[in-house]
C-alpha cells in the first residue's frame, strides 16, 4: 500500500477515500511510519480490539525485549492521558468511583445548568449579527461545561479552551502552553486538597477516592483531570463546528430539524458517526493474536481507525452521506467501546443537542462563509476547524442578572 501516515495534510484532505480503499483491499495494513504500526479499518475488527483489553493494551510504559512502547496515540503523546493509558484492573479502579457522575441520569440532572450555559453562550453573540462558530460557540461551550462540571474555576474557561484548541492543530508554541495549563491544574488540585469532600464534583471525587487502599497522589489526580479536559473540550469543538457547517450547506436537513426538534438527538448521533471528531486511537498488542487474517505479535502497535469503522459499508448503509433518520447511528464508535468507552458519552451529546436546538431557534438564518472556513491542516488526534465565520440576523439576549463575562456558578451536580 501507499505509505499510510495520519499526520499528513494529504490524509486530512483524503481520509474518507484512504480508509475506504483500505477497508476494501487491506483492512489490517502495516505502515513503516512512526516506527511502524498496523492500521485497523473495519468496524468488526475495531470493536473486537476494544472488547479485548487483555490482548490489546492501553498502557504507555510497556516493555518488549528491552524496548518501551505503548500509549493511546501514535506516536506517544508527550503528556500522560490518565486512565486512558492505564489497563485493568488499575484503570477500572480509577474509573469506577467517577462513573456515577457521568451516567445518563447524572447528566439529565445537570441539564438545566447546561441549558443555562448554552443560552449564555448564544447571548454573547446574538446581538452582533456575525460570529465565528469555532471561536464563539464550538470552543467556549465545551470548555465552560467541562470546567463547570469537573469543579475547576469557571473563570479560566477562555484560557483553557484556547490552549487545548491550539494544541489540537499543533500551533507553534502550543506545547509550552499545554505544560503551563497542566501546571495550573496542579496548583488548583493542591489548593482543593484541604477542602476535599465538600463539593461533590468530579475533582472532589478524585481527591477523596482510594486506589489499592491509598489516596491518589497529587500528580495522578492532575493526570486524570488533564485527560478529562483533553477528551472533553476540543473533540466536542470539532463536532459542533462540523455539524453547523453541514447544516448550513444542507438547508433541507436543517429545515427538517427546525420543524421537528425531536429528531435532533438522532441527528447528533449521525453527525458523530459521520464526522468522528477523534478519528483514531492506539493500542499495543501484548499477546499473540490473529486479526483480519494478519498474525500480530507482542509489541506490535495498532491504530484503531474510528473514522473508518464509523463509515464501514458492512455496518452502515450509504455511509458516505448523512442520514438524519439512520436507524443504527447509535452504533457509532466515536466514543470508543468497552471498558475504556469515553466517560463523556452522555455529557458531550447533551451539549451538542442543546446548542443545536438553541441555534436553530435563535439564529435560524445563519450562513457559514465556507470560503473563509479553515480546517485543521492535519488530523492525527482531532478532525476539527480553526475558523468558521458566519452571519445571521441579529437577535436579543435572553438571560438577565448575569455577570457580563461569566454565568453564575451553580451548585455541584449530585
Amino acid at each position: 500500500m501507499e505509505q499510510f501516515d495520519h499526520h499528513t495534510e494529504h490524509f486530512a484532505q483524503q481520509w474518507r477515500e484512504i480508509y475506504r480503499g483500505l477497508r476494501g483491499s487491506c483492512p489490517v495494513a502495516h505502515t513503516e511510519a512512526h516506527d511502524g504500526f498496523y492500521v485497523i479499518t473495519r468496524y468488526a475488527d475495531v470493536k473486537r480490539v476494544m472488547s479485548d483489553p487483555e490482548t490489546f493494551a492501553c498502557g504507555r510504559d510497556l516493555e518488549f525485549d528491552g524496548r518501551v512502547t505503548g500509549g493511546v496515540t501514535i506516536p506517544v503523546n508527550p503528556v500522560r492521558m490518565g486512565m486512558m493509558e492505564t489497563d485493568p484492573p488499575l484503570s477500572q479502579a480509577y474509573r469506577r468511583p467517577l462513573a456515577n457522575l457521568f451516567t445518563a441520569k447524572a447528566i439529565a440532572a445537570y441539564e438545566p445548568r447546561l441549558a443555562e450555559i448554552v443560552t449564555w453562550t448564544v447571548d454573547r453573540v446574538i446581538e452582533n449579527g456575525r460570529l465565528d462558530f469555532v471561536d464563539d460557540l464550538a470552543n467556549p461551550l465545551p470548555a465552560m461545561v467541562s470546567l463547570d462540571y469537573f469543579g475547576l474555576p469557571l473563570d479560566k474557561w477562555e484560557s483553557y479552551a484556547t490552549v487545548l484548541h491550539k494544541a489540537a492543530y499543533r500551533e507553534k508554541g502550543s506545547a509550552r502552553a499545554v505544560v503551563a495549563l497542566v501546571e495550573d491544574v496542579r496548583e488548583i488540585v493542591a489548593a482543593r486538597r484541604a477542602t476535599a469532600g465538600d463539593r461533590g464534583d468530579v475533582l472532589d471525587r478524585l481527591l477523596t477516592i482510594e486506589v489499592n487502599g491509598a489516596a491518589l497522589p497529587e500528580e495522578e489526580v492532575v493526570n486524570q483531570v488533564f485527560m478529562l479536559l483533553n477528551g472533553g473540550i476540543d473533540t466536542s469543538t470539532a463536532l459542533i463546528a462540523s455539524m453547523f457547517l453541514y447544516l448550513s450547506e444542507h438547508p433541507t436537513d436543517r429545515a427538517a430539524l427546525t420543524a421537528d426538534p425531536s429528531r435532533i438527538p438522532g441527528a447528533v448521533d449521525e453527525m458523530l458517526r459521520y464526522f468522528t471528531p477523534g478519528p483514531g486511537v492506539a493500542r499495543t498488542v501484548v499477546a499473540p493474536v490473529e486479526l483480519g487474517g494478519v498474525q500480530l505479535r507482542p509489541g506490535d502497535r495498532i491504530l484503531l481507525a474510528l473514522g473508518s469503522a464509523n463509515n464501514d459499508e458492512d455496518v452502515f448503509s450509504g455511509p458516505d452521506e448523512v442520514r438524519l433518520d439512520r436507524e443504527n447511528s447509535g452504533k457509532h464508535l466515536a466514543f470508543g467501546y468497552g471498558m475504556h468507552r469515553c466517560l463523556g458519552a452522555f455529557l458531550a451529546p447533551a451539549e451538542m443537542r442543546l446548542l443545536l436546538q438553541e441555534v436553530l431557534r435563535r439564529l435560524p438564518d445563519y450562513v457559514v462563509h465556507v470560503e473563509a472556513a479553515v480546517h485543521y491542516p492535519t488530523i492525527p488526534l482531532i478532525n476539527g476547524w480553526i475558523a468558521m465565520p458566519a452571519t445571521f440576523t441579529p437577535g436579543t439576549r435572553v438571560l438577565t442578572g448575569f455577570d457580563a463575562a461569566l454565568p453564575v456558578r451553580a451548585p455541584a451536580p449530585v
